[in-house]
């Protein structure tokens, strides 16, 4: 009588434990390096809205504080479109009589201010701005009733 062969046969249909193992280390590696691109991508997405809603901001904040006289007040606050611009002025060139083109000394006295302004939204620091501007006063020569300097 003949006694039959006994094969080790390795399962055909199943998956071994280490590759297993490797294929989810390989999933994971790929599914962090995907969530890191998202991440930096939401990231970037959220500051670029951030820029775009403080452009016109910042364009309607330097108009405002082209209009401020530097000489007379050095410091305020105002609103646009729901932020707080909160600005400084500080004297950068000393207050000096104005001269003409000819070298002829001139009506005005003028300085040179550095307008610093911070834009917040809802308590939330969004950036500082400087601007400078020159303040003038006229200080000789004739003035047309009514005329405000």
């Amino acid at each position: 009588m003949a006694v039959p062969e006994r094969r080790h046969r390795r399962a055909e249909g199943g998956f071994a434990l280490l590759e297993a193992i490797v294929a989810i280390v390989l999933f994971a590696a790929a599914g962090m390096a995907l969530y890191g691109l998202f991440n930096t991508n939401l990231i970037s997405l959220l500051r670029v809205h951030d820029v775009s809603r403080e452009a016109p901001v910042v364009r309607y904040a330097i108009e405002q504080l082209q209009a401020v006289d530097p000489r007379r007040t050095e410091a305020g606050q105002f609103q646009v479109d729901g932020f707080d611009v909160t600005w400084t002025a500080r004297l950068v060139e000393p207050v000096r009589q104005g001269q003409n083109g000819l070298g002829v000394l001139g009506d005005f006295e003028v300085g040179l201010y550095e307008i610093e302004f911070d834009i917040a939204d809802a308590g939330r620091s969004l950036g500082t701005w400087r601007l400078r501007q020159v303040g003038f006063e006229k200080v000789r020569g004739f003035a047309p009733e009514g005329f405000i300097f």
